[in-house]
């Protein structure tokens, strides 16, 4: 299953249609690393004016203590139930946006960590194979930071990404490698480490929103009870609710 890579400032894509809610914050005795790393993951589902700025006050707080964060940020993993996969992606992103080497370890251990087996029974609603190919692909974005700073153990960990059977992995890593300086010098030993089959993800890219083709009439599928409420809707929404969200909670 092919999905999207998301930006820092877009929504992640989403298998599944469940209401994620803002990760409860650990009892007190915590550590200090372990409680901004809660209070990230509550930003990165937060809205309101201030979210932006506070999420990024945070990570400026966070990559100063990168060691003790990172260590948190693992150890809230490992005791993270395996399909809360709104708390997981947070953590994921938010040690990607540290965009710091010392998180190097943790996100290149979650992309070379084998996908589990499908479990789920609908696949088209929810599946588990496209919840943790979403992690591994936001993994990949955040060693693509690196590497795009220069770091020579990111680029490496890109290129022996392109040996993973999941294509939308070796798809992340592809764009990772050739968003860095040296991506078009690199092209060509991404071709000849790719199956032969598989060198058009080099020709792949994102489209920008502008491109993408708008539909002209979003009601004309609607049903007379859409249409209905279509029109008994508020004109307009209180203040409150027109505040737009940080654009990181999935």
């Amino acid at each position: 299953m092919e999905h999207t890579n998301p930006s820092p400032k877009a929504r992640p894509p989403d298998a599944s249609d469940s209401l994620n809610v803002a990760p409860a914050r650990p009892p007190a005795e915590m550590s200090p690393a372990a409680l901004l790393v809660s209070d990230l993951l509550a930003t990165i589902n937060s809205i309101g004016g201030d979210a932006e700025e506070e999420y990024r006050r945070l990570l400026d707080t966070a990559r100063k203590q990168a060691p003790e964060v990172v260590l948190a940020i693992t150890r809230r993993e490992q005791t993270c139930a395996p399909h809360d996969y709104s708390t997981r992606w947070g953590l994921v992103f938010a040690a990607s946006e540290l965009k710091l080497s010392a998180t190097l370890p943790y996100l290149c251990d979650l992309v070379l960590t084998p996908l589990p087996a499908e479990t789920s029974r609908d696949p088209h609603s929810f599946s588990v194979v496209a919840e943790e190919t979403i992690l591994r692909t936001t993994a990949v974005e955040g060693i693509g930071h690196l590497a795009a700073a220069g770091r020579k153990e990111a680029l490496d960990a890109l290129f022996s990404f392109l040996a993973i059977p999941s294509l939308s992995i070796r798809r992340a890593a592809v764009q990772a490698i050739l968003s860095t300086p040296s991506g078009r010098r690199l092209r060509r030993r991404v071709a000849e480490t790719l199956p032969k089959d598989q060198r058009f993800l080099l020709d792949l890219r994102r489209p920008d929103v502008r491109e993408v083709p708008q539909i002209r009439n979003p009601e004309r599928n609607l049903s007379d009870a859409g249409r209905r409420a279509r029109k008994e809707a508020p004109a307009d929404l209180p203040e409150d609710s027109r505040e737009k969200p940080t654009g990181k909670n999935r």
